[in-house]
């Protein structure tokens, strides 16, 4: 099997899971794997794989081993590129190369389509190896960069849901492959049901998990609280950090939420996998940023999910392919209205109703996002590809 070399710009990252999953379950699928990356995070804890940072170490007297030919298509590439610099993308290419080389690497797998996957196809041109990237939500629809050139530059690429591989099969038909972000099924597991907790009172325990940035719509959902709260008795724990941290601090305490509203602050994935089960649903308002950022396979609603506890989100690109029918309700984006409606409809419903729902969300989860059988997809991708 193929040596495979995942790229990322930073590693591991806490808001980017994805990636390390991924790495995780190709290695068990049974590839060897290493993880190159232009940041790494010292205090990351123990890897089963090695990972190397980006033009660390130069192993200049590898360079014979390349391809002639491939370092002119490298350049070609290269000079058709217009997000970077070209002589910076040269020499970073030529020094990812050699330690991919040097590791013996024989397939490039990079995430995002930006920096990394650039220096991705160049070092893999010039090693005559093959090379994919991912595409998230971000990088195709507020700040594409060539994506085009990249596309059809690359052996195959990666659509995380099925809007935007609709949209990249519009750039190249045939190189498109669809796989969503998988999750670890058995890290993730839903808690026993008590009799205390199947016959549980008000209130309920709802959780937003994630950065607290525009396209995650957090504040649409304490706005939502507001409508509800003199009616219904729920409380809403905010898990995750970003910029809009003391924004969303201000509009608690303006609306008269601090007593239901908690920050919690970023959690570890750990964390997350042994407590999410604690609450009663994950409300995630997801919308559309002002930039066009948009979230096109949120993770977080599958490890919900996982632990067999119901969602609410919003009709949104990957979201509506994640949430199957019976477990959970899906709403339109940026309107409180709609979400404090689908609050107050999965309050009122009875607890064998709702234990229901996470019944069926853990078996959605297991049917189509177990990232075991994600990874097996990947193999035969990563396999059957030639120069």
């Amino acid at each position: 099997m193929k040596k495979v070399a995942f790229l990322a710009p930073s590693y591991p990252v806490l808001t980017e899971t994805f990636i390390r999953t991924e790495v995780d379950s190709v290695s068990a699928y049974g590839h060897e794997v290493c993880v190159m990356t232009f940041t790494k995070y010292h205090d990351c804890g123990e890897f089963g794989y090695d990972i190397h940072v980006i033009g660390a170490k130069a192993y200049f007297s590898l360079i014979s081993t390349l391809s002639p030919i491939g370092i002119m298509r490298a350049l070609h590439f290269i000079a058709k590129q217009r997000a970077m610099p070209k002589l910076s993308l040269f020499r970073y290419s030529l020094r990812l190369a050699l330690q991919m080389r040097k590791e013996g690497v024989s397939h490039a797998h990079a995430h995002f389509a930006q920096h990394t996957c650039a220096h991705a196809i160049v070092a893999a041109k010039m090693m005559n190896i093959t090379c994919s990237f991912v595409a998230h939500g971000h990088d195709i629809y507020e700040t594409p960069y060539d994506v085009n050139l990249k596309i059809h530059n690359s052996n195959f690429v990666v659509a995380v849901c099925k809007d935007m591989e609709e949209d990249l099969k519009k750039i190249n038909h045939d190189k498109i492959k669809l796989l969503h972000c998988g999750v670890k099924i058995n890290e993730f597991k839903p808690s026993l049901l008590t009799p205390e907790k199947q016959h549980k009172p008000v209130p309920l325990r709802l959780v937003f998990l994630g950065r607290l940035v525009e396209q995650k719509g957090i504040n649409y959902l304490i706005q939502s609280l507001h409508e509800l709260h003199h009616n219904y008795l729920v409380t809403l724990d905010i898990i995750g950090d970003g910029d809009q941290l003391s924004n969303l601090k201000q509009q608690v305490e303006h609306l008269g939420l601090s007593k239901f509203v908690h920050f919690l602050g970023s959690k570890s994935p750990r964390w997350v996998s042994h407590n999410l089960s604690r609450f009663d649903c994950l409300v995630a308002p997801f919308c559309i940023s002002r930039s066009g950022c948009v979230d096109t396979g949120p993770l977080v609603l599958k490890e919900a999910m996982a632990v067999g506890i119901p969602v609410i989100t919003t009709d949104l690109m990957g979201c509506k392919e994640i949430v199957a029918p019976g477990t959970g309700i899906i709403v339109k984006q940026k309107n409180p209205q709609a979400l404090s409606k689908a609050i107050t409809e999965f309050i009122n419903y009875p607890a064998e109703k709702r234990q229901d729902m996470g019944r069926l969300a853990r078996l959605n989860i297991e049917n189509n996002f177990d990232a075991l059988n994600q990874a097996k997809s990947l193999s035969h991708w990563i396999e059957n590809c030639v120069r």
